[in-house]
């Protein structure tokens, strides 16, 4: 993969490229926030997007390896609060994107895309409140309000929040220093400032209260480090591949586009990367996307953090021309 086809001054972000060898190929562009501000890098904080949905589903698969909680037990299980038509919804079906609840413009009130969620309190009472869009293990439909349940679950069986699940299960194990679940460090000197359309946006620090929806701030460094602990089954022994075994087969798309989906795991995508078969996660928030791949033929680990609302498909359309 040359990385040397990109141009240092006209996109924003961090590449991180890991071979078969574990040699690894760093790019950066653009600059923190502005011209005057520090140079992006592999220890610039971005907001990660569905990563955090991986994040999750290695998190469930753990407290299942506990005996804490199985995948194919009814959330009502432990959230006998939900309303009858949710409560017999299980785990894996909502961590495969199958349990017919739909995405974020299904929800009244809600746009297709979520730029300013409301409070946690108010987003769960308008998920829980949404009629079905599909009946349960039915149909794919990928689902942000679907991840939103799984963490409701999550603290429901520990007693705890989310993101102290998760730093006890992730990211202290794999050292991921520099990462979190549920805070907003917007304003921070190591945090990149989104932008859409070349100008900075106001990131709205809810999305660090709705689990799976971008709550995972992170850096290129720390993500490498989690794709290779997903490999080496450091977290939850074997467990792991599970997140990366299609469960359901995707429609097909553009075969010639840069990353073409056709199966689905728990939070992570099957299909190719640059040509190449991999398992991959796409982030996209708005002023933020990124990209967390493995091409298992060359045993190659990719990590993609942008503060650009274009960023990831810009820098793969040009290695794609690349070759």
């Amino acid at each position: 993969m040359d990385t040397d086809v990109l141009d240092r001054t006209d996109w924003s972000g961090s590449l991180l490229v890991s071979d078969a060898s574990g040699h690894v190929v760093a790019r950066s562009g653009g600059r923190v926030d502005g011209p005057d501000s520090a140079p992006c890098g592999p220890e610039t904080r971005f907001q990660a997007g569905s990563i955090s949905k991986s994040v999750m589903s290695v998190v469930v698969l753990d407290l299942e390896a506990r005996g804490a909680l199985r995948l194919d037990d009814p959330v009502g299980t432990w959230l006998p609060e939900l309303p009858g038509r949710l409560r017999a919804i299980t785990l894996r079906e909502l961590l495969g994107h199958t349990a017919g609840i739909g995405h974020w413009g299904d929800i009244s009130g809600l746009s297709p895309v979520l730029t300013d969620p409301p409070g946690r309190d108010a987003l769960v009472e308008a998920v829980l409140a949404a009629p079905p869009v599909d009946e349960p293990g039915r149909s794919w439909r990928y689902s942000g309000p679907g991840f939103l349940m799984v963490a409701l679950v999550v603290e429901a069986v520990t007693g705890r929040p989310y993101g102290a699940v998760a730093e006890e299960v992730v990211f202290a194990p794999v050292g991921m220093r520099a990462t979190t679940s549920g805070t907003c460090p917007v304003g921070d000197p190591d945090v990149a400032v989104g932008r859409v359309d070349g100008r900075p946006i106001a990131v709205a620090p809810g999305f660090a209260t709705i689990p799976g929806t971008g709550d995972v701030w992170t850096t290129a460094a720390d993500l490498l480090r989690y794709v290779r602990a997903l490999r080496s089954g450091i977290l939850t022994g074997a467990a792991t591949d599970r997140t990366w075994t299609p469960r359901v087969t995707l429609p097909r798309s553009d075969q010639d586009a840069p990353t073409v989906a056709s199966g689905y795991g728990y939070g992570t995508f099957t299909g190719r990367v640059l040509g190449q078969d991999a398992w991959f996660v796409p982030g996209d928030n708005p002023g933020y996307q990124s990209l967390l791949a493995h091409l298992p033929g060359t045993s190659t680990d990719v990590v993609l953090l942008t503060n650009e609302a274009d960023g990831v498909q810009r820098v793969l359309g040009r290695l794609a021309a690349a070759g």
